[in-house]
């Protein structure tokens, strides 16, 4: 919603339907990368074997 109160248009709402899409396209596409840049630390033995057990912070 707008801060006026009006709903948002169509063109907005699908604008917004594209963004959220992107957006999570975008944090799998980063948590892929994440996990692929871990294991070439552990393989380089920058990061300790069990890095890749570990949870990842938020």
């Amino acid at each position: 919603m707008h801060p006026d109160g009006e709903a948002l248009t169509p063109g907005e709402r699908s604008e917004l339907i594209r963004l959220r899409a992107e957006n999570a396209l975008l944090r799998t596409e980063k948590e892929i990368l994440l996990k692929a840049a871990t294991g070439f630390a552990v393989d380089a033995g920058a990061l300790p074997p069990g890095a890749l057990d570990k949870p990842e912070p938020r």
